[in-house]
């Protein structure tokens, strides 16, 4: 029992543990400056895109549950099943080169949706583009990004965006799909 003791009290304390030694040959438990420091300390990680002040994983070192990598931008949930989306509205102008389209979009699950709100439009011709699009999925799919009131969509709440397109000349009808995501970043 006493050496039990000994080695709890005595074995498993280091100073390096308690405050960052760049000099100590004891690594920390969290990771520290010369870890995600690779511009200095491992310019062979950051030749092959290891970026500074971030694990090597992409991970949040802290808190690494969904909800932490959804505010960091790392992953996305999607949330299209609890949504009903319904089209209220569509004008075209300009001899139908430009249309507007305007949907509900009803948290009908008994979660809220949080986060930042996403709508993807799949399925776009390439004819056609998203004028007020927020930016580009990385496999190339238009989306808007809605900032919800107060940060969620609550279990029957609704909103309703817009979608504005553009069509070239001879294209053929705005036809598309709608995927929604919560997350922040660029999916």
């Amino acid at each position: 029992m006493d050496d039990l003791t000994d080695f709890i009290e005595n074995a498993l304390y280091d100073p390096a543990f308690v405050h960052f030694d760049p000099n100590s040959t004891t690594d920390t438990i969290k990771l520290n400056e010369r870890d995600v420091t690779y511009s200095v300390y491992r310019p062979d990680l950051a030749a092959l895109g290891a970026v500074d002040g971030r694990p090597g994983s992409g991970r949040p070192q802290d808190n690494d549950d969904a909800l932490s990598r959804r505010d960091m931008g790392l992953e996305f949930l999607d949330v299209t099943a609890q949504v009903d989306v319904a089209l209220v509205a569509s004008n075209s102008q300009g001899g139908g080169r430009r249309q507007s389209n305007e949907h509900r979009i009803r948290n009908t699950s008994s979660s809220l949706v949080d986060t930042h709100l996403l709508i993807v439009v799949q399925g776009l011709s390439n004819q056609i583009r998203l004028a007020n699009a927020s930016g580009i999925t990385s496999t190339g799919e238009p989306y808007l990004r809605v900032f919800l009131s107060d940060g969620v969509l609550l279990p029957g709440q609704s909103i309703v965006e817009t979608l504005r397109f553009v069509r070239q000349p001879h294209a053929p009808a705005v036809s598309y799909t709608l995927k929604l995501l919560s997350g922040q970043g660029n999916p």
